[in-house]
């Protein structure tokens, strides 16, 4: 390959120079810690501790965001660090007793990925700090040196990240949903025009409406790499989860108003959608970093005249025209409130003062995360995950299990380099058996032409140790900086090159070290595999259906009761709570199946939708229970009567659909129920005998959240020639 070549290829795999820029900087970093270390002060185990370091964090790790950001995670991590090393040293007494702390530390790390993607990042390069410390030999007198070298590595890569061609920050999930929020702004903003009868550029209209759909999509969390999602159970990130399900479902409500409206004037519904646009304007601006948050003024603004349009004097016709004009209002109003509650949702975000707590029962509160203690959000969340049904524990008694056999094997087997058996499980094991297999071959192949490569520049070596002086630099920058751009397999022989030349440095340089490195990645390919094979080998997949009926189904459960409780029927309102836990798992698993390989054995369902579905009906029922006796349904006329039937066919429908996925095989198809027909002749005798707006308003309000949540259901089984949809791309 030519140089104009090697620049062009260099160019379309790393556009930016972000992969090479870290690369080079952890080149100069390992190669100063280990020939610093060797060389400069006499230590060689403190330099390969340097070396290890700041390998394990700035290489094996996945630490997202700018420079700043990454600065203050890896300082973060140093004293979990220090407690690894230290206690990895202490334990390497025994083959046993390192075994067991390899199995609680095999567990811990990863199962603490539930509490955010840092952790999640991390979790690779944090266990190999207890591994490395763990094998003999057993000399708690070098503590010293170990956690001097690691340090010392990661001071270095701190000093780097900051220094050395430092990365642009790229645009974090909070900015992105900032921008989805200016977008939906300037669709609502025309859409404002509709109802004054202003000449709206249809045109247009359509491509601002398709213009914020496409910003959506790209804050889809399913898209977003697992390490840079708002996954933590902080408040601020709990308030940008919040916030993106409130732009998608406000959306969907300004979608049905472009095509409800028509040419109907409405100057308080365009006041209403214009006030919404600017909150949202101002919420996005909020998000991407604007000097000063969304002001509750204009918020307590919307939200007061949302109250006014509901408690404003009936004055609706009681002929054809009033059920549709109850419409239109119920569509604008759910999604001003959505407004609201993004602007409220973004200042929290950005690390606003909450609002006070809303009145009702506990639990109802829109924005309780705010008013929760650190610790308390994040022992919920880790309290959800204690189950075996959860994809995070799966993955953490997983790992746990196969690093301490592997632990046990290369105890009693005498390995002379038993960290890489190890190294290799971590490297090899994905989420499911299937990926695992496949992962296997470039890692076997690769580490064999890594471990030729490396004896054949021993073997030149030979009484001339000051070549691999030369050679190691160079096989840094070929490991750190193009390593990450070629195949796997390529990646896996720089990789297994490097280390075989790093422990020629440790120790007398011999072709043994190369014979070991197979063999070692030989055993934890093994042991890795049969772990993937016996323990939850679907990964995903094999929650995916189990979770997302669960959820579906109570979730179903939630809005009958719901509806029940608001028509003033008894109901024991447990379904809203259940739904809370079934929603966290099934999205654990949901976006665990995207980074998998499509099961061809999985039921064909729109997996997205099914996910939407479930949060249209358990979100709305939360939402409208929240509202609490102002949201109450008239029971004048029975009028909430065909309302208490289509809950309960509802129910029935999804409990069908979610039987049928969790078993594996759709027989037949679910339809939505048949709205009641004579539902607009109720409403207008509502009308007729003087209950006020927001009575009739919250009938229309309950029939539109319900057949909307019937026609959820064709999305949730596409034909039988797009049966593949739903993995992977949005529904």
């Amino acid at each position: 390959m030519t140089r104009i070549g090697v620049v062009q290829w260099l160019r379309r795999r790393d556009p930016d120079h972000r992969v090479l820029r870290r690369g080079l900087r952890l080149a100069l970093v390992a190669g100063a810690g280990l020939f610093g270390g060797r060389y400069g002060l006499g230590n060689p185990l403190l330099g390969l501790y340097t070396l290890f370091g700041a390998i394990a964090l700035g290489f094996i790790s996945q630490v997202p965001g700018g420079p700043t950001q990454r600065a203050r995670t890896l300082l973060a991590a140093l004293p979990a660090a220090w407690l690894l090393v230290t206690v990895g040293s202490l334990l390497a007494v025994n083959t046993w007793i390192a075994a067991a702390g390899m199995l609680v530390v095999g567990f811990a790390i990863p199962f603490a990925g539930v509490g955010g993607p840092r952790i999640l990042g991390l979790a690779t390069g944090l266990q190999l700090f207890y591994i490395a410390a763990s094998f003999p030999p057993y000399q708690p007198e070098t503590l010293p040196s170990r956690l001097g070298g690691v340090t010392l590595g990661v001071g270095l890569l701190i000093a780097a990240e900051l220094l050395l061609w430092p990365d642009p920050a790229p645009p974090g999930y909070r900015q992105r949903l900032g921008e989805a929020a200016g977008s939906a702004s300037r669709f609502l903003g025309l859409l404002a025009g509709l109802p004054v009868g202003a000449p709206v550029d249809r045109a247009e209209l359509s491509r601002r409406e398709e213009e914020a759909a496409r910003a959506m999509e790209g804050v889809w969390l399913a898209r977003i790499p697992p390490t840079q999602r708002p996954a933590s159970a902080g408040p601020r990130d709990r308030a940008l989860r919040h916030g993106d399900r409130l732009l998608r479902q406000l959306l969907h409500h300004a979608c049905r108003i472009a095509g409800d409206l028509g040419d109907v004037r409405d100057d308080e519904l365009a006041g209403l959608l214009r006030q919404s646009a600017g909150v949202l304007h101002d919420a996005g601006r909020t998000l991407r970093g604007g000097a000063e948050p969304v002001e509750m003024t204009r918020l307590t603004e919307l939200e007061a005249r949302i109250k006014d349009l509901y408690d404003r004097p009936p004055t609706i016709s009681t002929q054809e025209s009033g059920p549709a004009q109850l419409r239109r209002e119920a569509i604008c109003l759910r999604a001003a409130d959505h407004a609201h509650a993004f602007g409220v949702a973004a200042r929290i975000a950005a690390g606003s003062r909450p609002p006070a707590r809303s009145p009702g029962a506990p639990g109802l509160d829109e924005f309780w995360y705010a008013h929760r203690s650190p610790f308390a959000l994040y022992w919920q969340q880790f309290r959800f995950h204690l189950t075996t049904r959860s994809v995070y524990l799966q993955g953490a008694i997983r790992v746990s299990l196969a690093l301490a056999t592997a632990r046990v094997v290369a105890g009693f087997l005498h390995l002379n380099h038993g960290f890489w058996v190890l190294l290799a499980i971590l490297t090899l094991m994905r989420t499911s058996a299937v990926d695992t297999r496949s992962a296997l071959r470039p890692v076997l192949l690769g580490t064999l032409l890594g471990a030729a490569a490396g004896s054949l520049l021993l073997f030149g070596a030979g009484e001339a140790p000051e070549v691999l002086l030369v050679v190691l630099p160079v096989a840094m920058v070929l490991t750190f900086a193009i390593g990450p751009l070629l195949p796997q397999l390529w990646g896996q022989s720089l990789f297994t090159v490097l280390f075989v030349m790093v422990f020629a440095q440790a120790g007398p340089a011999n072709l043994q070290i190369a014979g070991a490195r197979l063999l070692d990645v030989t055993i934890g390919a093994v042991l890795g595999v049969l772990a993937g094979l016996l323990l939850w080998p679907k990964g995903g997949s094999g929650e995916l259906r189990r979770s997302i009926a669960r959820y579906l189904a109570v979730s179903a459960a939630a809005a009958e009761e719901v509806t029940r409780t608001l028509s003033g029927r008894p109901s024991r309102q447990d379904a809203v709570g259940a739904a809370g836990q079934a929603w966290v798992l099934a999205e654990a698993s949901f976006l665990q199946y995207q980074i998998e390989r499509d099961d061809p054995r999985l039921p064909p369902v729109n997996w997205q939708a099914a996910l939407a579905a479930g949060q249209h009906l358990h979100l709305g029922a939360v939402s409208r229970l929240r509202r609490g006796a102002h949201a109450r349904l008239t029971r004048v006329q029975d009028a909430a009567g065909p309302l208490d039937d289509l809950a309960g066919r509802l129910r029935r429908r999804y409990a069908d659909l979610a039987e049928q996925v969790s078993t594996g095989r759709l027989s037949r198809r679910v339809t939505p129920p048949r709205p009641p027909e004579d539902f607009p002749a109720r409403v207008r005798g509502v009308l007729a005998a003087g209950e006020s707006r927001a009575a009739a308003l919250n009938l229309v309000d309950v029939e539109l959240w319900l057949t909307g949540a019937g026609a959820e259901l064709e999305r949730i089984q596409p034909e039988r020639a797009k049966a593949t949809v739903g993995h992977g791309q949005p529904g």
